[in-house]
Formats: structure tokens, C-alpha cells, sequence
């Protein structure tokens, strides 16, 4: 009887395992781009952004960012037939690259974008779209700028009551690389800067002095602005674009 029984789930596993490998040859859809996930028994591709500080256009730098399993052996994103761009681990799971367009390359942001990485013996491929915004330029309308976006923002120690004078307190935002960020804390300060130390991580640091109003650190946004658009955080998650003056810098 267990000798059967050990025979019948073997032999289920070897119906199922080509099953799963067939899913993760097919490439999947890019319409909702930042929400497909391709997997593979060692690795998955999870999300993609692409970031120019001039669109498409010769000269423009592109900054590509993408999330997935970390320890990946090599990846890298495909712009077009001829342009390839190699990505690296700059953090676990986080692979980063840039290109600079060059004259004769041909980007069409109408077609699709493929990221490729290896973590075991096959490959893992992901389509993205481009951006809207790069879609827009090539229907001829307003040419495609670099977006502000946030991803993350946090602020330590988080806790009120072990905020006193004298005590440094750090921030740190994750977004659009070589935008300005700062930070402003009501009834504190309005325009504490934030560092960009790598690619789109930002970080800074302020010293509570005596006449602060400790209150206004539970309170505290950070702000990322890349050309004219604008976002503000909270350290919540909620996010404001095109925020006020009231926001500082």
C-alpha cells in the first residue's frame, strides 16, 4: 500500500512540473505594466520603471529600475531590436541601469520593452510598455518628460516620545532619480534637503533643538520635484501631486 501510494505522487509530480514550466515560458501581457509578475522556480520579474530626463530624444539619459527576486546571476532590459541595457544589484532585488540615446537608435515607445534575468538554468522574461508618457510623444502631442515619483518615505525614530532635544532624527525617500527632495516638518521646518547618495534613494538627517514643537515630527512630508511636476508624501503613504507653497522650496 505505501509503495503505491509513493508511486501515484510521483508520478503526479512529473505530470505537474511541466505544466509550471510551460507557464513561465509565455510572456506575459504589459497592458498593466506595473502589476504583472512572471515566475520562474528560482526567480520572478515584479515591476518595472523607466525614467528620462528628455524623453526619447539623442542625448536624453534613461534610468530603469526594476524589482524582483534578489541574487540574480545577470539581467538585463531590451529598449529595442538593437538597444540592450544591462541591470545591476545595487540592493537585494533591486536591479538599476542607464542608457544614453544615441543618434540612429531607434526607440519606438509604441512596442514593447523586455526585461530578461537568470537566476537557474532558464531565463525569466517580463514585456512592459513603455510609459504613457513616452506613448504620448510618439503620437506626436507633448514631447515625453521624466515623471516624479515616489515609492517610499520614512523617518527614525518614528516614536514621539523618543524624540528630545539634541537627538538627530534621519529621513530617507526612495523615487525619481536626479530629482531635489527635501523634507518639511509643521511648525519645525519647511526645507530640510534630502541627499541623493544613490540613484533615486535620498537621504537626510535633522537635530532637534529646544524651542521645536516635537509634534510636528509626527507630521513631517517629504517632497521629490522633477522638472514641473511635484509629489509630497506622508509617512503614511498618502501622496500629493502638484502641492502648494505651502510645502516650501
Amino acid at each position: 500500500m505505501k509503495r503505491t501510494l509513493r508511486t501515484n505522487v510521483a508520478a503526479a509530480l512529473m505530470v505537474l512540473a511541466p505544466l509550471g514550466a510551460a507557464l513561465v515560458a509565455q510572456p506575459a501581457s504589459a497592458q498593466n505594466y506595473q502589476y504583472r509578475v512572471a515566475e520562474a522556480r528560482e526567480g520572478k520579474i515584479s515591476s518595472m520603471t523607466l525614467n528620462s530626463d528628455s524623453g526619447l530624444r539623442p542625448g536624453a539619459t534613461l534610468h530603469v529600475q526594476v524589482r524582483g527576486t534578489p541574487g540574480a546571476r545577470w539581467a538585463n532590459i531590451s529598449l529595442s531590436d538593437e538597444v540592450r541595457v544591462p541591470l545591476r544589484e545595487r540592493a537585494p532585488g533591486d536591479y538599476v541601469g542607464s542608457y544614453v540615446v544615441r543618434r540612429g537608435d531607434h526607440l519606438d515607445p509604441t512596442r514593447l520593452m523586455t526585461v530578461r534575468a537568470g537566476w537557474g538554468d532558464a531565463p525569466v522574461s517580463l514585456a512592459f510598455n513603455y510609459p504613457t508618457n513616452f506613448r504620448t510623444q510618439a503620437m506626436g502631442n507633448a514631447p515625453a518628460m521624466a515623471s516624479a515619483e515616489v515609492n517610499s518615505f520614512g523617518m527614525w525614530p518614528r516614536e514621539l516620545d523618543r524624540l528630545e532635544p539634541g537627538r538627530v532624527v534621519h529621513f530617507r525617500m526612495q523615487g525619481t532619480p536626479n530629482s531635489r527632495a527635501w523634507v518639511t516638518i509643521p511648525g519645525v521646518e519647511r526645507g530640510v534637503p534630502l541627499a541623493e547618495e544613490r540613484p533615486g534613494e535620498y537621504r537626510g538627517s535633522y537635530t532637534i533643538r529646544r524651542r521645536d514643537d516635537l509634534q510636528g515630527f509626527g507630521e513631517a512630508v517629504g517632497m521629490l520635484r522633477n522638472g514641473d511636476q511635484r509629489v509630497a508624501i506622508h509617512l503614511n503613504g498618502q501622496q500629493d501631486r502638484n502641492f502648494g507653497s505651502g510645502y516650501g522650496r
